[in-house]
């Protein structure tokens, strides 16, 4: 149980700020000078990008638009269109519980505009019990899964769900756009062993070739990014050397006493919210971030800044999307409607937590139906662990 007598003293001790605010005026303010300043010569801050490129300890993203771009996307929507969108939520296996397994749940909403068909909305469970699913083979040797490779699983899932229900129903003349929601660069998966990464590479590229050879764009969609790929960009141009050379000239120093940290630390949202209208996005940029490196260069992840009037979001999409421009301006325009639509989120991924979601009444039937099937196996007696019984107790 909480004591908030005891926690009130620290929360009063809370910084002065909000959680939107950035982290203050001033490095604010120096840091959109900076980004004034690349922009007006982007050719030159191209160039000491390049050059700077593995010596930093951060990756840089590249430019695929000039530094400066502010492009309006049309508030528009096509007269007919069809966008999915797609969440996740699970069970993860525990040995206090009945019976060790995890369930995946995944949400799957689909709506129609200017043709009279109902949404599809509709959950799907994925239960995993058996030997190999709880005990994958990885470099031939049986690993123990955790809650890293149950979500990265989960990830794999959404995304092939999102793609076969986004294709199965679209049809010629209507404008599609396939909804993810949250990152499309897979981040945690540097952390699996070399033989996890290529398996996961490898799934997610036939996806992604699914997607493009129906023309479907898909857009990951991330509201709150913590992002911070293009002030990394901007610390260069504030790097006093000719080229930045973190190891050269700052191994001896901590982060905060760097030459380029007077912008730091700052999110790139912060950023364009300063700087992008309403319903108008930044430039689009290809991540060089490692994970997004090990795929083929046709569905290595770009991102762009979207201001949708309540928020600066930030969009990631396959680079061949990048190379049909009327592909990825509809994924744009879409977008942006769908959040209007939801009045700040977009709506089709509001539905899709919503049939995600697992309750914790729901995961208390889930075990109890587990038992009946336990017990209907002849299975003499089940029981949680000690310790999760009396977690639900209290003796005094």
């Amino acid at each position: 149980m909480l004591d908030l007598n005891k926690v009130i003293k620290q929360i009063q001790g809370l910084e002065n700020r909000s959680q939107d605010d950035g982290s203050g005026a001033d490095l604010l303010s120096l840091a959109l000078s900076k980004f004034e300043e690349a922009a007006s010569d982007s050719e030159k801050f191209e160039q000491k990008l390049e050059a700077s490129e593995g010596t930093t300890w951060w990756p840089l993203a590249k430019a695929i638009e000039p530094f400066g771009t502010v492009s309006g996307i049309s508030t528009k929507a096509p007269t007919t269109a069809l966008v999915v969108g797609v969440d996740g939520s699970q069970i993860m296996p525990s040995h206090h519980e009945i019976y060790s397994c995890f369930l995946l749940n995944i949400g799957i909403s689909a709506i129609t505009y200017g043709l009279k068909k109902a949404p599809s909305l509709l959950s799907k469970p994925f239960l995993y019990h058996r030997p190999e699913d709880l005990y994958p083979l990885v470099d031939r040797r049986r690993m123990h899964i955790d809650e890293l490779y149950v979500s990265l699983e989960r990830y794999l899932l959404e995304f092939e769900e999102l793609a076969q229900t986004a294709i199965s129903l679209k049809e010629d003349g209507i404008a599609t756009l396939a909804l993810f929601d949250g990152a499309l660069i897979p981040w945690s998966l540097e952390k699996m062993p070399p033989t996890y990464i290529d398996q996961f590479i490898e799934r997610a590229t036939n996806i992604y070739a699914l997607l493009r050879q129906n023309e479907v764009p898909v857009v990951g969609y991330i509201s709150h990014s913590r992002s911070s790929e293009v002030v990394n960009m901007l610390r260069v141009h504030n790097c006093p050397y000719e080229q930045s050379h973190c190891r050269n000239f700052c191994s001896e120093l901590n982060e905060e006493d760097f030459p380029c940290s007077t912008i730091w630390p700052l999110t790139d949202r912060h950023l364009f919210k300063n700087s992008l209208p309403s319903n108008s996005r930044g430039p689009i940029f290809q991540s060089r971030a490692k994970m997004s490196q090990l795929f083929e260069d046709q569905n290595r992840i770009c991102f762009t800044y979207l201001n949708v009037a309540s928020e600066v979001v930030r969009l990631e999409f396959p680079r061949w999307m990048v190379s049909n421009k009327s592909l990825i301006e509809q994924a744009f325009v879409l977008t942006l409607n769908q959040t209007s639509k939801g009045m700040g989120y977009p709506i089709v991924l509001t539905e899709a937590h919503h049939l995600a979601v697992i309750k914790n009444q729901e995961r208390k039937q889930f075990f109890d139906l587990v038992g009946k099937q336990l017990l209907s196996l002849g299975v003499k007696r089940i029981a949680q662990s000690p310790k999760e019984q009396k977690k639900q107790t209290s003796f005094v």
